[in-house]
């Protein structure tokens, strides 16, 4: 059989839309990158209240764990993920959103570097209008659909991570880097964090 040109790509890029919409069902809006190498967003919608209604968006890159991220060795060898793609819990897909996400999931690739559980990406000011928060916090999903998904992505015998976008304010920032990881984490589950993001949300600290 012959391979055209951009057919490999095509073939991943359906499967991971079939692995998505078994998860997650249609997505009601799709914003594609034609460049050869671009990264596709899919916003699915969904209703993030266990009682009542809570309704937001899923956003989910699309094409960034074709390419494998820089690890180091060691870090290959605890398991460390090389590939992975980008969630984030919103209220609304706006072009800000497409935009940050966009170029968080290709950042890796430009810097040849790698995004991991934890991780942080530190912005000059803050990248979202109207909240002051700008650090980008990396974490995993929560939501056991979402886990699913990262299952079923695996690619030339890598797995991928699905990685969560959260916005954390400079004290948050500064606590983690004084105090660790996991304190934050428990912080979050004693201030009951919604993992949809809010640009109103008040720091913690």
């Amino acid at each position: 059989m012959v391979t055209m040109p951009g057919a490999e790509t095509t073939s991943f890029n359906a499967h991971r839309r079939a692995v998505y919409e078994n998860e997650l069902d249609e997505p009601e809006y799709s914003f594609a990158d034609n460049r050869s190498d671009g990264i596709e967003i899919h916003a699915f919608g969904r209703d993030f209240a266990p009682v009542g209604t809570d309704e937001g968006y899923v956003l989910l890159t699309n094409g960034m764990r074709d390419r494998r991220m820089t690890l180091p060795a060691s870090h290959l060898e605890k398991g460390e993920k090389p590939r992975a793609e980008l969630m984030w819990y919103v209220r609304e897909p706006t072009p800000e959103n497409i935009v940050n996400l966009r170029w968080l999931a290709e950042l890796p690739f430009m810097d040849a570097t790698w995004f991991g559980f934890g991780h942080r990406v530190p912005m000059p000011t803050p990248p979202v209008e109207g909240c002051d928060f700008r650090t980008f916090l990396f974490l995993t999903p929560i939501i056991e659909t979402d886990q699913r998904i990262a299952e079923a992505l695996m690619i030339e015998n890598d797995p991928v991570e699905i990685l969560t976008v959260n916005l954390i304010s400079d004290a948050e920032y500064r606590f983690i880097k004084e105090k660790g990881l996991n304190p934050f984490l428990d912080m979050l589950d004693e201030e009951d964090y919604l993992p949809i993001f809010d640009p109103k949300r008040k720091s913690y600290l």
